[in-house]
């Protein structure tokens, strides 16, 4: 409390002093994901994604995806509105869509004979690749940071911390999805995935970087 007789001086000190002890927590205004997650300065983003991956990524990917037969021809017909009905975009003029997807079909083709290995993959059932599947070790992209709508780049300290957090969620995608599959005989596999991608206009190959991924052995 403040009292009338105090100087503003102390008023100032009062307030300052109350503020100190207490933590903003931004929340986030759609998609019920609660708190926001925030970076510290030189915060270990290993860390923090390890905190939350089991949390709150995999509750939020598995809840919000959807599955690639239906997202793909939505997106075909209409960006925006497939967008609107089924991904998330930060509220920065000219953002991306970014898509939790989930993946059911078969392996048509792959590259792995290289640290960016992929796998192509038909969903539809006519032969043809639908989506590529990244598998690592190196993952391309942001997806796994842009489609979370917890997370925000004005909750960070700065860009080089924005970027460690991204390249840190790939790496924990690539250590508890990907690395223990298998590389050898992959074309003809039946697989289920479930991952993200981003779309910056129509006419992108839709590349999706999983967060689970198993093949289904008949």
């Amino acid at each position: 409390m403040i009292f009338r007789d105090a100087t503003p001086a102390v008023c100032i000190a009062l307030i300052l002093t109350g503020l100190a002890g207490c933590k903003l927590i931004k929340n986030a205004s759609e998609g019920g994901d609660g708190e926001m997650v925030s970076g510290k300065s030189g915060g270990n983003m290993t860390a923090l994604v390890d905190e939350i991956w089991d949390a709150r990524v995999l509750p939020h990917m598995r809840d919000s995806a959807t599955d690639l037969a239906t997202l793909g021809p939505a997106i075909e017909a209409d960006l925006d509105a497939a967008g609107e009905a089924h991904g998330y975009r930060p509220s920065s003029e000219g953002s991306p869509w970014n898509f939790a997807v989930s993946v059911k079909g078969e392996i048509v083709s792959a590259k792995t004979d290289t640290r960016a290995a992929t796998a192509d993959v038909d969903v539809n059932g006519d032969g043809e690749a639908d989506a590529v599947l990244q598998l690592g070790p190196v993952i391309r992209g942001t997806t796994l940071r842009d489609v979370l709508p917890f997370i925000d780049f004005t909750s960070f300290t700065d860009q080089i911390e924005f970027a460690q957090l991204s390249r840190a969620l790939n790496t924990k995608a690539y250590e508890t999805a990907l690395e223990g599959l298998p590389r050898e005989s992959l074309v003809g596999q039946p697989v289920e995935a479930l991952g993200a991608f981003t779309v910056r206009g129509k006419g992108d190959a839709i590349l999706i970087t999983p967060v689970e991924m198993k093949l289904v052995r008949q």
